[in-house]
């Protein structure tokens, strides 16, 4: 069963602020009594690090849970922007960790301005200056409304993940600043997923006629559009959702460095969330699903035939001991699908079967063939079938490979108009979990 746990920040009202913070009102809000003025400051505590003994937050690393910033975004009773603060962790102070506790404590230093009165508190962390610009002096309905171009590395750099508020949280404060009515709690998310793959200890490619090595994952579709706000329950709109609105220059698809090792379960029996390595994908949703607007995982391996086909017109032999230990570019011929496919490493006897036979000769570079995965195939609700959420982990798990992969990554032509289907040469088991946190779930302005 998947649970819902979030970052969690407390706020509540002190003295005026440092220089470290700035006051900024938009145009629709001059006509509003803000009254007196008050300040917050924001306390954190982490966990001691990421493989404490707890069974709260097995999922997350130190450099997925890491706050390098954290912009405070406070708004009028009626949605107009109010101020605005930016905190770096320059600002906090670590507090003194006995040998048994299980957390750290960092206090800021810094206070955040504000006024009494009806207040809407939103929270954003490790966000780039750019989307932070574009949002100030805007009315909060803009976070679920203004669409914001993020990259991969962004929205997921190392130990830099993007996160933003879950929804609105408000409160009226009082002039007094020690008075309960000035504590609220904002609820963050990560604005990305994390997906991990992995082959089973009893992984079966027995249909597959050769050897298979160097398994490694990477990222498809990847969606650089996004609102901060996720979209309602349940379809979770997001700014490329509708039907007819996919655009191919919104989406960026893997280059070779962004590929990363699967992790295999024969050689690792016990994995640690360490073990593993992950890969981020942007939040995707949609209403036609696609699989030219949704993101897919895109699997990649090294292929060397256990049988090679050699000789000329007329006179071709298969060869069972080519002795090819290394990978290397081969070409494949499927005259039918009654005949199978014939794989040859010199590209003139290919051609020349192919002329003989029927089919026609596909080259796989470098030896590499490719193989898609799409995520969510089995969600909580329907709705959500084959889109990426924020924040939810994608464990895929391979269990069978039945069959070679394509020549490349790319979708065959033809398909970027229809639906995923039933797996077809590549079985996977997706477990679809809250990627939780390995940081203390609270956080505390006061």
């Amino acid at each position: 069963m998947r649970t819902t746990k979030a970052f969690l920040i407390a706020t509540a009202a002190l003295a005026m602020g440092l220089s470290s913070c700035s006051r900024e009102f938009g145009a629709d809000n001059a006509y509003e009594n803000e009254g007196k003025a008050t300040s917050i400051k924001v306390s954190l505590t982490f966990p001691r690090n990421e493989t404490r003994n707890t069974t709260a937050d097995p999922n997350g690393t130190a450099n997925e849970s890491q706050i390098n910033t954290v912009d405070i975004f406070i708004y009028t009773g009626a949605g107009n922007f109010s101020s605005h603060a930016h905190l770096t962790a320059a600002d906090f102070t670590q507090g003194t960790s006995t040998g048994t506790a299980d957390v750290y404590e960092y206090t800021a230093t810094a206070k955040i301005p504000t006024t009494t009165g009806a207040k809407k508190v939103f929270a954003g962390i490790n966000l780039p200056a750019s989307v932070v610009n574009a949002v100030k002096n805007q009315p909060a309905s803009a976070l679920a409304t203004m669409v914001q171009t993020m990259s991969r590395a962004e929205l997921a750099g190392d130990k830099s993940f993007a996160m933003f508020s879950i929804q609105a949280v408000t409160g009226t404060f009082v002039e007094d600043d020690t008075d309960p009515a000035n504590n609220v709690t904002v609820q963050c998310k990560r604005l990305v997923a994390k997906v991990t793959v992995e082959t089973s200890a009893t992984l079966d490619t027995d249909a597959v006629p050769g050897t298979l090595g160097n398994l490694m994952f990477a990222i498809n579709n990847f969606n650089t559009k996004l609102f901060l706000l996720q979209g309602e329950a349940t379809a979770h709109k997001d700014p490329n959702w509708a039907s007819g609105s996919w655009v191919a220059g919104d989406f960026n698809q893997a280059v070779n460095s962004d590929y990363a090792q699967i992790l295999s379960r024969k050689l690792i029996t016990s994995p640690a969330i360490t073990d593993y390595m992950p890969r981020y994908a942007a939040e995707n949703t949609s209403e036609d699903k696609l699989k030219k607007e949704i993101t897919r995982v895109t699997v990649r391996a090294t292929f060397i035939p256990e049988k090679i086909v050699e000789g000329t017109t007329g006179n071709f032999t298969v060869n069972e001991s080519h002795g090819a230990t290394t990978a290397k570019t081969f070409y494949a011929v499927t005259p039918s699908v009654m005949e199978g496919t014939s794989y040859f490493f010199n590209f003139a006897t290919a051609g020349a079967f192919a002329a003989e036979k029927g089919g026609s000769v596909v080259t796989y570079t470098n030896g590499y063939c490719y193989w898609d995965i799409f995520l969510n195939k089995n969600p909580l609700n329907p709705v959500n079938r084959w889109d990426v959420l924020r924040n939810d982990f994608y464990k895929c798990v391979i269990t069978k490979i039945s069959g070679l992969g394509r020549d490349n990554p790319d979708i065959p032509g033809g398909e970027e108009e229809t639906t995923p289907d039933v797996d077809t040469n590549i079985t996977v088991d997706i477990e679809i979990l809250f990627w939780h946190t390995p940081i203390t779930s609270t956080y505390i302005l006061e």
